[in-house]
């Protein structure tokens, strides 16, 4: 085991300096400022939750510098596992665990993206219609024909990809907590881990029981082969759709 790994109170401390802001946006700032701010608020909507994200980027460095004193490659590879997998036995590179991202890249797009479990989401904004997202909060909102030639939504996509899948996300859940979280919940880290990055989604919160179920395997290459890169792959998956998506938007092919 690494040494000085996190307590579960700091865990649930960190976690919430990412989590709560975001529902702030969310639910108390987002319905304040789209009265008042003349552009789509679908667009404001997305650039206060990449706000969200540049901030988990921030806290990740601030963190790391008080870790690691001076922030060199060499640190930051060791302690963001900021390597190819290894092997847990022979210790040994062992790139063929990036094949294993696969079946789990399959296994989160069943629940979280294939909509046959949208029924769960349903019931609960049923049963707490204060927990249902607006129209415009959903991506959907933008394939209007307002957005053909406007190429700044492209560029907020990328922004937006940039900071979900690799800076922010990514680097906060599986750079900074995951290595540091083997001491609070012993061989189960990676699954407390993608229930954490489930809960963290309390902009979304009447999805997060899917979030739980769909994520919860984010880190377990990761966990198993001590390498920051295979959750980049499998959570990273899900920004081909959305560019494609926007592009199609902008090139007016929607």
């Amino acid at each position: 085991m690494e040494t000085n790994q996190y307590s579960v109170r700091k865990i649930l401390g960190l976690w919430a300096l990412v989590a709560l802001p975001m529902a702030f946006f969310r639910f108390i700032l987002l319905p304040f400022l789209v009265p008042i701010v003349p552009f789509h608020p679908g667009i404001l909507y997305w650039m206060l939750m990449i706000v969200g994200m540049i901030w988990q980027f921030v806290l990740s460095v601030i963190i790391l510098k008080r870790e690691l004193g001076d922030i060199s490659w060499e640190k930051l590879k060791k302690r963001l596992w900021l390597n190819h997998p290894i092997h847990p036995k022979t210790f040994k590179v062992y790139k063929i665990a990036y094949s294993f991202t696969i079946p789990i890249i399959i296994y989160a797009f069943f629940f979280e993206s294939s909509g046959l479990f949208g029924f769960i989401e349903e019931a609960i904004n049923r049963a707490f219609p204060f927990m249902a997202p607006k129209a415009y909060t959903e991506i959907e909102s933008l394939a209007t024909p307002e957005f053909v030639g406007a190429w700044y939504v492209l560029g907020i996509a990328l922004v937006s990809c940039l900071f979900n899948y690799l800076l922010g996300e990514e680097l906060f859940f599986r750079g900074v907590l995951l290595p540091k979280m083997r001491g609070a919940f012993g061989k189960w880290d990676w699954a407390m881990n993608g229930v954490l990055f489930a809960a963290y989604h309390l902009h979304k919160i009447s999805e997060i029981p899917l979030f739980i179920v769909g994520s919860l395997f984010y880190g377990f290459l990761n966990a198993k082969y001590r390498s920051f890169w295979p959750s980049i792959i499998i959570h990273g998956v899900e920004a081909i759709p959305l560019l494609i998506g926007v592009s199609a938007v902008v090139f007016g092919f929607l």
